[in-house]
């Protein structure tokens, strides 16, 4: 009756601008960015009920809702280093968590990889992916379209033990204190 749309999304709270927190009466937190800063609109029974106050917030501010995201089906690790391949682009592995520079893992989910980039000083989020290769090549492909080279793989040093700390400083005519 008011034209509004409610947009639905991927996350636990089912609606853009929509959160869900654990327990209470009203579990449904609905927030937009209004001039660049966080605006709190309330706690809600129901995820409808939040997004409606998205809704409305975002109507008031004269915003046309942007579209509902169509999810992208998610490629296997193997088709995303060969699309990489493809593409001419490296996905450069890393020690961490993510398995690749630019990706974050997070527990949980169907899409536990997080792709982000610094661009223009700022983090720049790409997306949740199924696997780190398809993370990565997200990652990938937004440095190639920001203009950047990949920097080299970093080729991790193997560790000394203690004795052969002490090796190496005698050697080097080093005394440890």
């Amino acid at each position: 009756a008011e034209g509004l749309t409610l947009v639905r999304t991927e996350g636990r709270g089912g609606f853009r601008g929509v959160k869900y927190h654990e327990g209470g009466a009203k579990p449904y937190a609905a927030q937009i960015m209004e001039g660049g800063s966080l605006k709190y609109l309330g706690r809600f029974a129901t995820a409808e009920e939040a997004a409606l106050a998205y809704a409305r917030a975002g109507k008031a501010a004269g915003r046309e809702p942007r579209a509902e995201r169509v999810p992208q089906p998610s490629m296997s690790a193997a088709e995303a280093v060969q699309q990489a391949e493809a593409e001419g682009l490296t996905l450069v592995r890393t020690e961490g968590r993510g398995g690749f520079r630019g990706v974050k893992y997070h527990e949980g989910g169907a899409k536990p990889y997080a792709a982000q980039i610094m661009e223009g000083g700022s983090l720049k989020y790409l997306g949740r992916f199924a696997t780190a290769e398809e993370a990565a090549l997200a990652y990938a492909r937004a440095g190639k379209a920001a203009g950047r080279e990949p920097r080299a793989e970093r080729v991790p040093q193997p560790s000394m033990s203690a004795a052969e700390a002490v090796q190496q400083a005698e050697a080097e005519g080093l005394t440890l204190v």
